[in-house]
């Protein structure tokens, strides 16, 4: 036997059908908002994820040559490719671009719960609008589709990395490894590379920023750690930003500006929404605005975004028993007899032509097995057409819920399905 590859899953039926049901969801949400859907190539020219965040990324990634010696890449992400292209194919397309995506993604990682080597990603981006009136919308967006969902207990957390950017006034190579300690807070390491710069100032407002968390009251204690009009600036825009937020009927989220995300690709507004249920990996979505600038051609546009752990929204809806209303088969047609066997056929076209979820004996099992099998799909009306009734223009209904079994015309054969499946 040939093992799955580690860190894959295989889905069963009825887990698709869960999970097809909420990327329904999600779908709906975006159409709700004026988004529409696109898809790019499950594999990307691997300078595509390093000309912004560096060579190192690679270590993380499904990374190789092709037959022609070209560096390839498996996505580990979707916003590098939707950039990519925007770039190529719709850089003079009316603006604002709204547009949502469903994908596979790779990462070369230690599977655990709710982190996989494939996983999947459902995410939006926005590109070209005023960035206040943007970052609005998609924070919103995200909370629609999770919302969608009837989960629980939602952490909406609002942050601005461009604050720490302000402040951190060093090159750019060297402010982007210290947002990677400020990230996973090893504030050591912060310390000494501002120290090898002679930046230890900057120590102490970093530290204390990213303490900060709470309502709008933050914001004046940010200002008092400005460092410039432009930190102040970025401050005044995450007063604004919250404003509008509530004027989308968001009123329980935190501002927090420890956020800071992992990809250097990100340039103000950033958030995070994590599920307490789901322990050390709760984050189910990030985003914030980013700009890939000259690194893969475009020059400065705004742009901003976001992507649902879709994975980990499922272990969500678990952990907290919402149950999904799953597609069940309407009708199973079970031929008496061989003789039987091309009414029974002509019957089941009808009826899946009538728009109805059918299926029928292929195995020529009798009836009492086929009812039970009938069970087993969970169909929710059995039809047996015999010959008995058949001469009479009549087959036997039979609901499976309530074990009730009638004879019925032909003829009335889809009204008398349609009343017992509305009750």
């Amino acid at each position: 036997m040939i093992p799955r590859p580690k860190g894959t899953r295989d889905f069963s039926v009825e887990t698709m059908d869960r999970r097809n049901y909420v990327e329904h969801l999600f779908r709906d949400v975006c159409r709700q908002y004026g988004f529409g859907e696109i898809r790019t190539p499950t594999f990307e020219r691997t300078e595509l994820f390093t000309a912004r965040s560096g060579p190192e990324v690679v270590k993380d990634m499904y990374a190789f040559k092709d037959k022609a010696g070209r560096e390839i890449a498996l996505r580990p992400e979707v916003t590098a490719s939707v950039f990519r292209y925007f770039v190529s194919e719709m850089r003079n397309a009316p603006k604002p671009l709204k547009w949502y995506y469903m994908a596979n993604c790779f990462r070369y990682e230690e599977p655990q719960k709710g982190r996989y080597r494939e996983f999947y990603h459902f995410g939006a981006e926005l590109i070209g609008s005023k960035p206040l009136y943007g970052d609005a919308e998609i924070v919103s967006l995200a909370v629609g589709c999770l919302s969608s969902t009837g989960m629980k207990r939602l952490d909406v957390r609002v942050g601005n990395i461009g604050i720490l950017r302000g402040v951190l006034d060093i090159p750019r190579e060297e402010q982007t490894r210290c947002l990677q300690f400020l990230d996973k807070r090893d504030l050591e390491g912060l310390r000494a590379t501002l120290d090898s710069l002679g930046k230890a100032d900057l120590y102490e407002p970093c530290e204390k920023l990213i303490g900060l968390r709470g309502g709008d009251e933050i914001l004046a204690e940010a200002e008092g750690l400005a460092s410039s009009e432009e930190v102040k600036d970025q401050i005044e825009y995450l007063r604004v930003l919250a404003q509008r937020l509530r004027k989308y009927g968001i009123e329980d989220f935190d501002l927090d500006l420890s956020v800071i995300r992992g990809l250097d690709y990100y340039t103000g507004m950033v958030f995070e929404i994590d599920s307490p249920d789901l322990g050390a990996e709760k984050q189910i979505c990030g985003g914030g605005s980013y700009s890939f600038g000259d690194a893969i051609g475009g020059g400065e546009i705004f742009a901003t975004g976001f992507a649902i752990g879709f994975d980990r929204v499922l272990l969500v809806l678990e952990e907290q028993g919402i149950q999904l209303p799953l597609p069940k088969l309407d009708v199973f047609v079970v031929p008496i007899g061989e003789t039987m066997r091309d009414n029974a056929l002509a019957i089941l076209r009808e009826l899946r032509e009538g728009g109805l979820a059918c299926d029928m004996d292929l195995n020529e099992r009798g009836p009492s097995k086929n009812l039970d099998y009938a069970n087993v799909t969970k169909a929710r009306i059995a039809i047996l057409v015999g010959e008995d009734e058949w001469s009479r223009g009549s087959v036997s209904l039979r609901d499976m819920q309530s074990g009730d079994q009638k004879e019925v015309k032909t003829e009335k054969l889809a009204e008398e399905i349609s009343t017992t499946l509305r009750d």
